[in-house]
This record gives C-alpha cells, structure tokens and sequence, in this order.
C-alpha cells in the first residue's frame, strides 16, 4: 500500500462495504493502525475475544450507535458503516452521540480491566422475572470465556424477550437490580442485568405512542445502572457506550429530574475519561438548567440539584480546584438544608462528600477528621457505608497510618465483601500495604490478599 494510499481504498476494504461485511472493514482498519486485537480493545472498551468475534463475522454489527463509536475511534469513514445517506447527511436514527454532543472524543486510553473485573459482568441473558439461582455473596463463577453478557447486550447481540412487556413488571426489576447495587450484591446483579437491559431496550422499542415516555424513562434508569456497574469495575469503554445510551433515552422521555440525572452520569463518564474541565460544566450546566426549569419548587427537585453540586465539587477537586470544589460543596450543603430531612440527599450524603473531596485534595488528616465525624451507619445503604471505608482507608495510608488502614479496609469487607473483591480501588490499596509491610506486622494481610485476588 502506497503512502499517498488509504487502506479504505484497498480492494479488500471497498468489497467489504460493498457488501456491508462490517466484521472485514473494522479488522482491515484495526491492522492498518497496527494494533493487536487487545490493544484495539483498549481503545474500544471490548475484549480482543469480542472484536475477534466481530470481525469473523461471528457476531454482527447492527446497531447504529455501536457502528458509529467504532467508525469515530478506528477512523473508519462513517459512509463505509452506512452511517451517512448520499449526500454526506448521517443518520439520525438514534441521535447524537455522547461525545459529539458534548464537543469531545473519549478517550483512545480507556482500556478494560482485569479478566477478574470484566468476568462478574458475566451472567445468563434471561427474561426479566425469570427464577435464577444465585449466591448472594460468594465469589462469581470464573469461566475461561471473558466475553460479557453486558457486551452482548449493548451489541444488541443478547436474546431479547418474545411478546409485550408489562412496564409495571419492568420497572418493579429495574428497582430489584438497583436494590442490589446498593446493597453491593455484584454477583447477583450482574447476572440480571444483560437480561434487564435487553428487555427495557425491546420494550421501548414496541412500545405505543401513549408508552413510549414510560418505556423511555425506564431505558435511560436501565443505563444509568449499567454505567454505574461499569465505571466501578473500570470498564471505560463499555461505559461511554452505554451513557450514550441513556441520554438518547432522557431526551425522549423528557423529564427534568430524569435529564439532570443522566447529566451528572455522564460527568462521572467524563471525568474518568480525562475529560474533567467538560465534566464540571456538564453538571453546573444540569444544575443551572434544573434551576432554571423548575424553580426547585419539589424535595426531588433539590435533592437532585445538590447532588449535581456534589458531583462538581468532587470533580473540581480531582482537578486540584480548591476554591471551587468546597464552595461547590457549600452551595450542595444549602441544597441538602433546603431539601429537609430524610430527603434523598441529605447533609450525610455532603458529610460523605466533604472526605471524599479532602481525600482527593490530598488534604489527609481533614479527609479523616471528617470521616470521624460520620457515624457510617448513618450513610443508610451499603454501597454509602463501602464509599466511606474507601475513603477512610485511602485517607488513612496517605497518612502512613498503614495499620489504621488495614483495618479500614477489613471494616470494608465486613460491610460489602463484594466491594472490597471486585473493586481496583481495594486490589491497588491491598498491594501497596503489601509493598510496606516487610516485616508483615500486618496480622492476616496475605490471606486478604488472597481472597482479593491479589499474589
């Protein structure tokens, strides 16, 4: 191939968009950049086992938004993936993508995790309400496979349910699903959740005209647990695709509260993909339009505006935005005030950010002293109380308080076995008290070690 040449204009590339084998176009465009089928699935957020699949042919490309992410970041011509008609329009099916409506590409270094991480995604596709036999907190199955069903499901590959769907039967799993995520129950989520995406995605799709806000709705709350599954086991990727997701769900449902949520989501997708200037003008921006739509007049209505606050403040300080975080965080206080007791975000929920935002600021023993002054069990759901032993133990360490830590971190186990097995944050905690305690005088290090899969 000639350097004035494109590899689009070879014979084998032109044949396969003649033909639309979309499989043959993306391994063409993968081997033109030279990248190995793992490096390219870095870039995507698919493992090289999934991409290998695509391009034999052996699962096919359909779904436009997969076609269209896959086109932007292989710098294939959208035209090839038969993403434009005739005179350069692109479809607009299913809307903009998350990164075009934003002004940003994600970024080509998000990479999956671990085999470990990627394979408690693992689970049966099944019907939603289906009877499936799961442990509650044992360690998931560890198949050689390390396909998802969750990647399946975003490839529009996962069986999808035959007749109607009730959406009262539908949004009565989706809140079952949630219930696990916060009670941390990876295991048994992950075994919902491929089935529960396919069936909201199904469900919206036949829906009637009087449904179709309903189903909508319930779409875009399908994603956003999905993105919250997968940015906490670091899968960047497979996150950016299903935040996509939701916000093409949010616009047609068209609630504030449901778009402000989907708006403080996709902040955290952002930031996790080096994009934190845009993540903290995403959620000002949400809080700005809720205020300004709604007049906060609701407690749901200012629950959610303080938690886009706490959002910003978090992602200010990863930043190194002093100023601006804890002003963003006193503004979410206020917030949290106004909203009154027992609202959905209370002042624990800004006490809970206030160590986070310290922790992240390098400010330790702040980070601490919070964190003294929060009793856990106030935090109300497991997946709070595991947020605030992360940031005591990573708090903790910074300090040098290695011992301290360690206990943090198996007060953490107690609290979300889960949490502590599956997260990086707790493996990379784990292996750095290993690295200190030469002398081992950490009583029973090696066995947690052990049972976090760290060696």
């Amino acid at each position: 191939m000639g350097a004035d040449r494109r590899w689009y204009e070879l014979p084998e590339a032109k044949q396969a968009a003649s033909t639309g084998d979309f499989g043959v176009l993306l391994r063409v465009a993968r081997t033109a950049a030279r990248l190995t089928l793992a490096e390219a699935g870095q870039r995507c957020g698919y493992s090289a086992a999934t991409l290998s699949r695509i391009e034999r042919g052996r699962q096919p490309l359909t779904d436009v938004t997969v076609l269209r992410r896959l086109a932007e970041i292989f710098d294939i011509p959208p035209e090839l993936f038969g993403l434009a008609t005739g005179d350069g329009r692109r479809f607009s099916r299913l809307g903009g993508s998350l990164d075009r409506v934003l002004g940003e590409e994600p970024s080509r270094e998000a990479g999956g995790g671990p085999v470990r991480r990627r394979d408690v995604l693992g689970g049966l596709a099944g019907i939603v309400g289906a009877a499936i036999p799961v442990a509650d907190d044992g360690p998931a199955a560890m198949p050689g496979r390390v396909v998802s069903s969750l990647e399946d499901a975003l490839l529009g590959n996962a069986p999808a349910p035959a007749g109607l769907v009730d959406p009262a039967r539908l949004r009565a799993a989706l809140g079952t699903a949630w219930s696990d995520f916060h009670a941390c129950r990876y295991t048994r989520l992950s075994s919902r959740l491929s089935g529960l995406v396919s069936t909201a995605t199904s469900a919206h799709s036949i829906a009637d005209v009087d449904a179709r806000s309903t189903t909508a709705s319930i779409l875009a709350e399908t994603y956003h647990l999905t993105t919250q599954v997968l940015i906490k086991l670091h899968e960047d990727g497979m996150a950016w695709s299903a935040m996509d997701r939701a916000r093409q769900a949010a616009r047609e449902a068209d609630d504030p509260l449901l778009t402000a949520e989907t708006a403080r989501i996709s902040a955290i997708v952002l930031r996790r993909s080096r994009h934190r200037a845009r993540a903290e003008q995403t959620v000002i921006s949400a809080a700005q339009a809720l205020d300004a739509a709604t007049g906060l007049t609701s407690l749901e209505q200012g629950c959610a505006y303080g938690r886009l606050l706490a959002t910003a403040a978090y992602t200010a300080a990863l930043s190194d935005h002093r100023d601006t975080a804890w002003e963003l965080l006193a503004e979410a206080d206020e917030a949290s005030r106004r909203a009154g007791a027992g609202s959905g975000f209370a002042g624990v929920d800004v006490a809970l950010y206030k160590i986070s935002v310290a922790r992240t600021l390098g400010d330790f023993g702040a980070a601490v002293q919070y964190a003294r002054a929060l009793r856990p069990e106030r935090l109300g759901n497991v997946e709070r109380r595991a947020r605030y032993w992360e940031d005591v133990a990573l708090a903790l360490f910074g300090r040098g308080a290695h011992a301290e830590a360690y206990r943090a971190l198996l007060a953490a186990e107690q609290t979300a076995p889960q949490e502590v097995r599956y997260r990086p944050w707790a493996q990379q905690l784990t292996g750095a008290l290993l690295s200190v305690d030469r002398r081992q005088a950490l009583p029973g290090l090696r066995s947690f070690a052990a049972r976090t899969g760290i060696t």
